[in-house]
């Protein structure tokens, strides 16, 4: 069990009447199968039927409907726009090579996206958010880069889709993840007994150690991963869009790591649908001013758009007792997951608009 209380206040959820549930309570309850895991309560979510009126305005806020640009990558149009990106991002040496840097994420994302045979059946919705849950909190309390978030995590996946893990062994797993994670983004590595301290000490250091070496072998010590974030930050820099903004579709982006399913969406898209959701979100609530339009890195067909940003809606919906909700209502990052733009009413209207857009989009033949 985490024993952050000696450092930090624990975590709670939102009304905070009771405390969150934590990884190290997977194997506290059996499951049908046999194997202990933790149960997660879900609310669920209401059928919506929202009006034609309210899908067309959805709709035109996200900016589907209308023809994509079915070629490449618009490089040369955002050339100079990515330096400039790449300058504000402290990367003044690398600018002149924006353009070779953003190609090669390009063409090198498709290799870490996940196919649905590779999601292992024996790891459970609730196994999955509960875990991924706990990352969150140890990533957080360590004051890691975001960077170092998202690499434990695709880690992770990659290992339980090479190989079968007992359920009592996923903490384990999951902190070895990141341990290797912080080695290859952060400057300042955490010693192994703190992870071992953040599990309750219910494994030691050689365990730590032992497992760092099974899942460097069964990845072969391919680390390579095109990060999700990169793409966020370029986009949000290119297209000037306001801090709360970036902020919101950090959020966004953030939840589906808990969705098995978002080990399938590109880096790019998970990106480019994180800040358009987080545009309409905020346009159909308050009517904030922004700029017009996302810049258009790379494009995607409206399918493939609308699935990623239902997800993270649905996502949101369900986010209220979890630890990215309350690592995002902090001032820090102008608590964003407690905007009124996130209310249960608005997030379900997205929802359902979202659906009937898709359907739209992808009719059903004979």
């Amino acid at each position: 069990m985490l024993q952050m209380d000696l450092r930090r206040e624990p975590f709670k959820t939102k009304d905070n009447n009771r405390p969150m549930c934590r990884a190290a309570d997977i194997k506290n309850k059996p499951s049908q199968s046999g194997e202990r895991i933790c149960t997660v309560e879900r609310a669920a979510s209401p059928r919506v039927n929202p009006t034609e009126r309210q899908g067309t305005e959805v709709a035109h806020a996200l900016g589907i409907g209308a023809a994509a640009p079915a070629g490449p990558s618009l490089l040369s149009t955002w050339g100079e726009e990515l330096a400039q990106a790449m300058l504000e991002m402290d990367m003044l040496t690398e600018q002149e090579y924006a353009m070779d840097f953003f190609t090669y994420m390009m063409r090198k994302q498709s290799a870490h996206v996940f196919r649905p045979v590779d999601i292992p059946k024996s790891v459970t919705a609730e196994m999955r958010n509960v875990l991924v849950d706990w990352l969150i909190q140890v990533h957080e309390y360590l004051a890691l880069e975001e960077e170092t978030l998202y690499l434990a995590v695709y880690l992770l996946n990659f290992y339980l889709s090479e190989r079968r893990i007992h359920t009592s062994k996923l903490q384990l797993l999951a902190s070895t993840c990141l341990f290797i994670a912080c080695k290859i983004e952060e400057s300042l590595i955490p010693e192994p007994a703190e992870l071992c301290f953040m599990m309750g000490d219910a494994y030691g250091k050689k365990e730590l150690l032992k497992m760092e070496r099974k899942v460097l072998y069964r990845l072969r010590f391919d680390l390579s991963y095109t990060q999700p974030v990169h793409f966020l930050r370029l986009l949000s820099l290119t297209g000037k869009c306001p801090e709360k903004i970036s902020f919101l579709a950090m959020y966004f982006m953030e939840l589906t790591l808990r969705e098995a399913d978002g080990m399938m969406i590109e880096p790019a898209l998970l990106a480019c649908a994180a800040l358009r959701l987080a545009q309409v979100v905020v346009t159909l609530s308050c009517g904030l001013q922004m700029s017009p339009a996302v810049p258009r890195l790379y494009s995607y067909s409206d399918a493939e758009l609308l699935g990623s940003l239902q997800l993270m809606a649905r996502s949101a919906l369900r986010s209220d007792a979890n630890s990215t909700w309350q690592k995002f209502s902090r001032p820090q990052r102008l608590e964003v997951s407690a905007e009124p733009a996130l209310s249960a009413k608005n997030l379900r209207r997205c929802i359902g608009s979202l659906s009937l857009q898709r359907q739209a989009a992808c009719p059903v033949t004979d």
